[in-house]
């Protein structure tokens, strides 16, 4: 997010970071006022000093335990997972502001904006996935991580905002809501094929993948999650972690790069429309509710129209 969360106090990090990761701070050392950087899409981001803050917006849900698995990646060896550390409680998410919040060692070059990948990088990222996809963690160290259904959580949030800026009920929200009328009735046709393909390949895919053995898949490993280093590879933030189709990472990396594994069509198609459903549900939702128009709103605006464009 490129604008501070006004519900989180730099205070509360500050006591979370007292409480819970004290000794990265040697001796009696003062500990720093966090410092707020606007990077992200889905987090309030903070430094404070060796650690990196990451306040979570995760819209679909959040599950504990896909930061867990990340720890679980790491020390089974693959250190090229950057994890979240547990704190002083053995918690690896902590909240404030009722958010979940996680922790990190700071790293000067995870801040740093990320270049395109060398065809060489792209090889060892798809390696490092295949990698991540045959994981078998620990049954003593067991950790709920979602498994794939093929339902859309936003669903209804998606219906809601639809009908809201269809009906001209938007207008009244905020600066984007009137132009988000427009958009929504100029594209309904569009978004209600969209959707109703979304239902068919949804329904073939549930079919099909009975009886198959999930992967353990990140989900967007995208610019953003991964660090491109040299001839190194490092993949961030694992809240969205799920069991699934390794088709899910693959339609990532198409979508994002251009390039990927083989893997079946119906599976890269569900999630080609699952994401550009997923995207079109929460900037909807966010112009149809009371927003001011301000650089985040304006970044949301830019990101609709990407998987919405006006013609």
């Amino acid at each position: 997010m490129l604008l501070e969360n006004t519900l989180v106090e730099r205070r509360s990090i500050i006591r979370l970071v007292e409480d819970n990761f004290r000794e990265y701070f040697p001796g009696n050392q003062i500990l720093p006022d966090p410092e707020f950087f606007p990077l992200g899409e889905d987090s309030w981001s903070y430094r404070c000093g060796p650690l990196w803050i990451s306040v979570r917006r995760d819209l679909d849900g959040h599950f504990p335990g896909a930061y867990e698995m990340s720890l679980l990646l790491r020390e089974s060896g693959k250190d090229y997972v950057l994890a979240p550390l547990p704190g002083r409680d053995g918690r690896v998410v902590h909240r404030i502001a009722d958010l979940p919040v996680v922790v990190f060692p700071y790293l000067e070059r995870a801040t740093a904006t990320s270049r395109l990948p060398t065809p060489a990088q792209l090889d060892l990222l798809v390696r490092r996935l295949r990698d991540v996809h045959a994981f078998d963690p620990p049954a003593s160290r067991a950790v709920e991580v979602p498994t794939e259904d093929f339902r859309f959580p936003f669903e209804n949030d998606l219906d809601k905002a639809l009908q809201a800026a269809r009906n001209g009920g938007a207008a009244e929200y905020g600066p984007y809501g009137g132009r988000l009328t427009r958009l929504v009735v100029r594209r309904w046709d569009h978004v209600t094929a969209l959707r109703e393909e979304a239902a068919s390949v949804a329904e073939r895919c549930t079919s099909r993948w009975r009886g198959e053995r999930p992967a353990l898949t990140h989900g967007d490993p995208s610019l953003a999650n991964v660090l491109f280093d040299g001839d190194g590879v490092d993949i961030i933030d694992w809240g969205g972690a799920m069991w699934a189709p390794p088709e899910r990472d693959w339609a990532a990396l198409t979508r994002v790069f251009g390039t990927a594994p083989e893997g079946r069509a119906l599976f890269l198609r569900f999630y080609e429309l699952r994401w550009t459903l997923a995207e079109i549900a929460e900037y909807a939702s966010r112009f149809t509710g009371p927003h001011a128009g301000d650089a985040d709103d304006d970044a949301m605006w830019g990101r609709l129209t990407r998987y919405l464009p006006p013609a």
